[in-house]
């Protein structure tokens, strides 16, 4: 009887999940979130997911109509990005209150929330520890150091990262299992970034993607 021939295992294609970016990926079925503020056009593209927030630049509470409208949208599957920033023109009292009208629209339409926070991480635990949300938080963006990133793991956060991040702070995620990776405004495309990041963590890609994948799956539908 002759040997069975083996047939050669089909091989899964990575998937490389990118949970924030403001860019239209090429890949109809990328797993990434779109990021889209109140201020610009909301015109969802089939088989797309989106997140609709009012960022901290824009604080505005006239457009939380919009937001509310857009949020129960089927493609929406994330809030933000929200935030707080002291940077931003805005008065941090109007920040933190559109912030937390968008951290109960999450809790109410159970979807997680991305954050926007440059010099307000106090305020930012503040409103956590008294609004108690439920929802995942994702820090976009994350450039902070490790301590930073330890508080806000602490705290119950989830960190994203892209090209610009302090490599420290990227293990720490990484070890709590909490990392999420983006494009962002797509200075450069996501398989580049988890090339980086995979390199500078010490692991494969397709380890890294597999990790980060899980994640995603867990939160975004």
């Amino acid at each position: 009887m002759g040997r069975e021939r083996l047939r050669p295992r089909a091989l899964k294609a990575v998937r490389y999940c990118d949970i924030h970016t403001h860019c239209l990926p090429t890949d109809p079925t990328a797993p990434a979130v779109i990021s889209v503020d109140t201020g610009e056009p909301f015109m969802p593209l089939p088989d797309r997911r989106y997140a609709v927030g009012i960022h901290p630049w824009h604080a505005d509470v006239d457009r939380l109509p919009e937001l509310v409208r857009r949020a129960h949208h089927p493609q929406v599957v994330m809030i933000g990005e929200a935030g707080l920033d002291r940077l931003a023109e805005a008065p941090m009292g109007m920040q933190i209150e559109l912030f937390e009208e968008q951290v109960r629209l999450a809790e109410e339409l159970r979807k997680p929330l991305v954050i926007h926070c440059v010099r307000a991480w106090g305020e930012l635990l503040d409103v956590r520890k008294r609004l108690r949300p439920t929802e995942p938080w994702i820090v976009h963006g994350f450039r902070g150091k490790s301590p930073l990133a330890e508080q806000l793991l602490r705290a119950g956060l989830s960190l994203s990262f892209g090209r610009l991040h302090n490599a420290d702070a990227l293990k720490v995620a990484w070890e709590a299992h909490r990392l999420f990776i983006e494009t962002d405004d797509c200075p450069i495309d996501i398989v580049t970034v988890y090339a980086c990041i995979a390199e500078e963590l010490g692991v494969s890609v397709d380890a890294l993607a597999s990790d980060v994948g899980r994640r995603f799956a867990e939160i975004i539908p």
